[in-house]
């Protein structure tokens, strides 16, 4: 298993959930404040993140498959 790779995909995991917590922070934000197109507008941006935090976590999973495969 290339731990390097495994490493590499935590540490964009950690930087994901960083921008996905600010987000979810600034959509309360804004709807808070009743601005809905500003806060449609960060949604979808989280919802992007989101998307793309699945892929990095669906790579992880597949490294570990293919290592526990082999046992």
């Amino acid at each position: 298993m290339d731990f390097q790779q495994l490493e590499q995909l935590g540490e964009e995991l950690r930087g994901m959930g960083h921008k996905r917590r600010q987000l979810v922070e600034q959509i309360y934000n804004e709807v808070k404040e009743g601005d809905q197109h500003t806060s449609q507008e960060l949604y979808e941006e989280l919802s992007a993140v989101s998307e793309k935090t699945i892929g990095i976590i669906q790579q992880q999973k597949q490294l570990f498959d293919a290592e526990v495969s082999k046992m």
